[in-house]
């Protein structure tokens, strides 16, 4: 490293000139060298002049071990550097789909990125292949997304990584700044699993430190047919406890879940709750909105219902004969002409 050598440098030609003023006087000149040019002399005293030199020896050593231990503190360290967001790129990885981008808590990770001018945390990017100047986003893609549509550079850390350590950071970064939903989730693992990053869901889980169960209902969530999540105002809200029983209803009975989500698509799904939204995928009725008694009499001979979905009429035992039954049908059908 240029920076150790230099230092060493500087440390060897300072001990050099204490050793020859500490070592000035101990020499004599010899006999030989009398009337010599030169300005070699022999030792006054050995052990006196081997002294001084393990002395210095030792002074020597101690600030070399400094130096290496102060140098240390820098490896490993990795570079920091301001990047034009727009020469960053979404890893293949990613785990955010585009909702995640509207949502308050990434307005309110904009506003703090723009009122500080910057992305105060660094993102983690890595060199494209084939790129001098390219980077492919490791971790922090709501931030990398806030400086680009503020037209802001990013602050970043840059390390070559593989594709499963990438992942593993990503997972793991997430998951202690926001958790992605677990419908993202699960779209994640799907396609890690797909892509052979990892042999197993067990694996999978291990490795990136997430609960199993948890990592098989996101996948199986990521696993609903497209117009059962496009049912959903959005597929973040789907939920871990919808996974089983949406996937037990489409084993059962695929053809009449995937139609009420269609009716549901077609209606506008942005229109209903994600509780509402599961309760008719399901033909779950909804708790009643309103009940109204019939009375006749003072007493009450039926009760109608009314919800979301129907309006029922219930009569009490022994209310309602065969006769009177006919003449009601009769009754509902005129009734429901006009």
């Amino acid at each position: 490293m240029p920076g150790h050598r230099k230092l060493l440098e500087i440390s060897d030609m300072s001990i050099k000139d204490r050793l020859k003023n500490k070592t000035e006087g101990l020499f004599i000149p010899s006999k030989a060298d009398v009337g010599s040019t030169t300005n070699a002399t022999p030792l006054r005293t050995g052990p006196g002049q081997m002294l001084m030199v393990n002395s210095l020896m030792k002074e020597s050593n101690e600030k070399v071990a400094l130096l290496e231990l102060q140098i240390k503190e820098f490896e490993g360290a990795l570079p920091v550097r301001l990047l034009d967001a727009h020469k960053v790129v979404v890893s293949k990885w990613a785990n955010r789909v585009e909702q995640s981008f509207t949502s308050k808590e990434f307005l309110d990770l904009k506003a703090e990125i723009e009122a500080a001018q910057g992305n105060v945390q660094p993102i983690k990017v890595r060199p494209l292949k084939d790129s001098s100047d390219r980077f492919e986003i490791i971790f922090g893609h709501r931030r990398h997304r806030a400086c680009l549509d503020l037209g802001l550079q990013v602050l970043a850390l840059v390390e070559e990584v593989s594709d499963i350590d990438l992942f593993k950071e990503m997972d793991r970064e997430n998951r202690n700044r926001s958790d992605p939903s677990p419908w993202e989730q699960g779209c994640s693992y799907r396609q890690a699993l797909n892509e052979g990053l990892f042999s197993s869901l067990g694996e999978l889980s291990k490795e990136l430190g997430v609960d199993k169960g948890n990592a098989s209902k996101a996948l199986r969530l990521a696993d609903l047919p497209d117009v059962v999540v496009n049912a959903f105002a959005s597929p973040l809200e789907l939920q871990f406890r919808m996974a089983k029983v949406l996937g037990d209803a489409l084993v059962a009975n695929p053809d009449v879940i995937l139609n009420r989500a269609k009716k549901l698509c077609a209606e506008g799904a942005e229109k209903y709750s994600s509780k509402k939204t599961l309760a008719i995928l399901l033909g779950i009725s909804e708790k009643i909105v309103s009940e109204k008694q019939v009375v006749v009499n003072g007493k009450s001979f039926a009760t109608i219902s009314i919800n979301a979905d129907k309006v029922s009429v219930d009569f009490v035992q022994g209310a309602l004969s065969e006769e009177k039954a006919a003449r009601l049908q009769s009754l509902l059908e005129e009734f429901l002409k006009g």
